[in-house]
């Protein structure tokens, strides 16, 4: 393409209303320029600036626990999402089942195309071609699937409720790290233990990023390994909350090295003893007596079920203390008739006997 910068930024401003009034053979053209433009820049991962990304932090810190408690369920914001988001671009190449990644959508032409012009048309209001547009779109592409972060305000909100200032969260499943993120808005040292180094790389990036803005009375360390293998290396009776978010079995493979649990473990049942039943044996004798352990899982819809994980913990002695409604904000074209609807997950406290 021939197109100056200036003229391709230009075409990424139009609207997809504006986009569908014109000819066919314009929108087509429009089609083609912003194919081009995003060939030539890459993959529109998440960016910002060092007053952005302090500005976002700010608005963390701000946000009321409390306010995530509504009616018996927890509900997050999506505050400092891109925070957590910001150094794991490896989340956008994770296979979720036998779904395409984001990724597989943009290096495809035929694909890249598709999904740029199915953003003009779907989203009236939207500029169908810029970065938050494109990434929203290869999201939710037809036939795609992606992982997503923990909401960093829930994280905050639970280690705020479940822990005292200054105590120590364990995270056996660290992830992508919005719970490092709600963690580092409070007085609180937190472990986070995760396998994938990729993972693992960029969670050491975010508390790089962050410790500028942190309250100093926040820590946070980032240990490269299986949680069945650094949890025995934690002190007996040392951590006031452990809170994590398992993996269920198959279903999202972050990678393909030997380290991950969907591999170490070939049968469900295999992964659920070996894996998250010796993570939750490890939790308990970490917690100091009174604690709690929380985890997110799912409503019946992946493993391990809520029925799986508290027999597991009913077997080492904890005893399930409360269980919230988890809230996450369907994606809206997909289910138009529901409109503000959610969908839902998990979260089943634990407590360790005093």
């Amino acid at each position: 393409m021939d197109e100056s910068v200036d003229s391709i930024a230009e075409h990424l401003r139009v609207r997809g209303r504006e986009w569908a009034r014109l000819p066919t053979r314009e929108r087509r053209r429009l089609v083609e320029v912003a194919f081009s433009y995003w060939r030539d820049r890459g993959f529109p991962y998440f960016e910002m600036s060092r007053k952005q990304i302090a500005r976002e932090f700010r608005n963390l810190m701000s946000k009321e626990p409390a306010d995530a408690c509504q009616n018996g369920a927890v509900v997050g914001s999506v505050v400092g999402l891109r925070l957590a988001n910001l150094h794991q671009r490896h989340m956008w190449s994770v296979r979720v089942s036998r779904y395409k990644c984001p990724m597989d959508v943009f290096t495809d032409d035929k694909l890249l195309r598709a999904a740029l012009e199915r953003a003009w048309k779907i989203w009236p209001n939207r500029f169908g071609a810029n970065p938050s547009s494109l990434r929203r779109m290869l999201k939710t592409f037809p036939g795609t699937a992606s992982v997503s972060n923990f909401r960093p305000t829930l994280a905050r909100a639970i280690i705020s409720r479940f822990s005292p200032p200054g105590g120590t969260v364990v995270d056996f499943a660290a992830g992508f790290g919005g719970r490092l993120v709600g963690c580092l808005t409070l007085a609180r040292d937190y472990i986070g233990i995760e396998p994938c180094r990729e993972q693992v790389k960029g969670l050491r990036a975010t508390v790089r990023e962050l410790r500028r803005w942190k309250p100093d009375s926040a820590s946070a360390r980032i240990l490269a390994g299986c949680a069945e293998e650094a949890l025995p290396e934690i002190a007996r009776s040392s951590a006031d909350l452990v809170f994590s978010s398992p993996p269920y079995y198959d279903w999202e493979r972050y990678s393909e090295h030997p380290s991950q649990s969907y591999l170490r473990y070939r049968t469900y049942d295999e992964w659920l003893h070996g894996f998250l039943g010796e993570a939750i044996r490890e939790s308990e004798r970490i917690l100091r007596p009174g604690a709690r352990l929380v985890l997110n899982v799912s409503r019946h819809r992946r493993s391990p079920t809520p029925e799986d994980v508290e027999h597991l913990a009913r077997r080492v002695g904890l005893r399930r203390v409360a269980m919230f409604c988890m809230l996450l904000a369907r994606v809206p074209y997909l289910h138009p008739r529901d409109g503000g609807a959610f969908k839902s997950e998990l979260l089943l406290v634990f407590e360790k006997r005093r």
